[in-house]
């Protein structure tokens, strides 16, 4: 089975989106979504209502805004007693800006054993970025180096695209070592997580991704000043841990 989690934030206008493309992807599959509704004021858990009657998912709600890290964590204690060793839990953006249709690929390697963490990457070749704004692709880049140069983990370019996939085997594992999978409330979470699994040495691939930041339909939530000081920080607080 592949479980699909989204923590979805004020994405009323784009949730929908999401699901149908979910939906198409996976039609002929085995799977469940998993939607983290993390304190939005808008109709974002009215849409994932209706779409509870069309496909298996099933809705977690914060009372209020607690952050992706938090949200992320929220799906993975409710779903960690459903992963099976052979599952695959796949991860993606809830804003229409990672495609649905790169699910299938993205399991394939861990589905056929080749692979436990499978990433939608930006930079390896192939990869299409549309739309995402100068900066933010400049620290995107920054990121990718530091990481590689401070943690480095084998196969892995892309630390905090949080498009990815993962066996449930591994993170079976990853739920049993001592502390939490996240701590990070933020955006810095991404990165978190994948060093932690890291230390488990996975077998990492990682897949061409086409982003379209072109087709986010509400402004970013990411704090981009905040969110590179929480990522160093949390550099600082894991090569300590190595």
């Amino acid at each position: 089975m592949i479980h699909i989690l989204l923590a979805a934030y004020n994405e009323e206008a784009a949730l929908g989106d999401v699901l149908n493309g979910i939906a198409r992807a996976l039609a002929d599959g085995d799977y469940k979504v998993w939607v983290v509704d993390d304190g939005s004021r808008d109709g974002t858990s009215r849409v994932a209502d209706e779409w509870r009657k069309k496909i298996p998912l099933i809705v977690l709600q914060h009372a209020v805004n607690r952050g992706l890290g938090a949200a992320l964590q929220t799906g993975l204690d409710a779903l960690r007693g459903a992963l099976r060793e052979t599952d695959v839990l796949v991860t993606l953006d809830a804003d229409n800006t990672h495609p649905p249709a790169l699910i299938p690929r993205l399991a394939a390697p861990i589905e056929e054993g080749t692979a436990d963490i499978a990433i939608a990457s930006r930079f390896v070749r192939g990869a299409v970025v549309a739309g995402v704004p100068f900066f933010r692709r400049l620290t995107g880049c920054a990121a990718s180096w530091l990481f590689r140069i401070a943690v480095p983990l084998r196969g892995v370019r892309d630390y905090t695209c949080g498009f990815r996939a993962y066996r449930g085997g591994l993170l079976r594992k990853g739920f049993a070592a001592p502390g939490r999978m996240i701590t990070e409330n933020g955006f810095a979470c991404q990165a978190e997580w994948l060093i932690k699994l890291g230390r488990l040495a996975p077998r990492v691939v990682e897949l061409p991704l086409l982003l379209r930041y072109d087709r986010k339909p509400t402004p970013s939530k990411m704090p981009v000043l905040r969110t590179i000081g929480a990522t160093l920080a949390l550099l600082r607080r894991l090569r300590k841990l190595k």
